[in-house]
């Protein structure tokens, strides 16, 4: 199903980024599977795809968000009106948020699978970008350090911000060089970069999205 095919059938429309994501092939991770990290995963890393290197986080391809919409338990809901664009290993969702939608801004919530909460992210899909970037490089867990330390980490970032600086503000690419060629941030660093370059006011706020029978 085509992007156009969901918006008519769920009366909505993908903010532009999203498209252009789309038509330039970036939301194509490959076939998951058994040997995905070995014959897969170093061909995506010569122009990584959409996020490729984030933090536990997997891209929704298109036939896979038709599929949530039609299923329709959180998405599709008249009351809050989720999109999915990706998950996390453990099952909880990114989605675009159209309950919040400004203009042109539709921000970007986690929505968790097993608590009735999600979590406001950024106000657009362009700073979620971002901040999911910065957060691949902050305070790295040398026990689950993710995709980026696959190979050559230098490399994967000059990579990583190559294939998206299309898709970001000439601000955020001048941080990015800034940050990966530094190679690592704390928490407090990070923190810095998004009040400054990216907060607005329902940045971490968090909801219920289920009413309470």
């Amino acid at each position: 199903m085509h992007l156009e095919e969901i918006e008519d059938l769920y009366n909505f429309r993908y903010p532009a980024l999203y498209k252009q994501l789309y038509a330039d092939g970036m939301l194509n991770w490959g076939t998951f599977g058994p040997e995905w990290h070995q014959r897969v995963l170093p061909q995506l890393q010569e122009n990584p795809p959409f996020l490729l290197y984030a933090h536990d986080l997997e891209v929704i391809n298109t036939a896979a968000v038709a599929d949530y919409l039609e299923e329709g338990i959180l998405f599709a809901d008249p009351v809050h009106r989720f999109v999915p664009i990706a998950t996390t290993g453990a099952g909880d969702w990114f989605a675009l948020y159209y309950n919040l939608q400004d203009g042109d801004d539709v921000p970007v919530v986690l929505v968790w699978h097993d608590s009735n909460e999600a979590c406001i992210l950024a106000k657009n899909l362009q700073d979620f970008i971002f901040l999911q970037m910065l957060e691949a490089i902050t305070d790295i867990d040398p026990h689950y350090p993710g995709l980026i330390t696959v190979g050559d980490m230098k490399v994967n970032c000059e990579r990583w911000l190559e294939s998206h600086e299309p898709y970001l503000t000439a601000s955020q690419v001048a941080i990015l060089k800034e940050v990966f060629e530094k190679g690592k941030l704390t928490n407090a660093e990070l923190k810095d970069i998004l009040d400054e370059e990216i907060n607005f006011q329902w940045m971490d706020s968090s909801f219920p999205y289920q009413e309470a029978i």
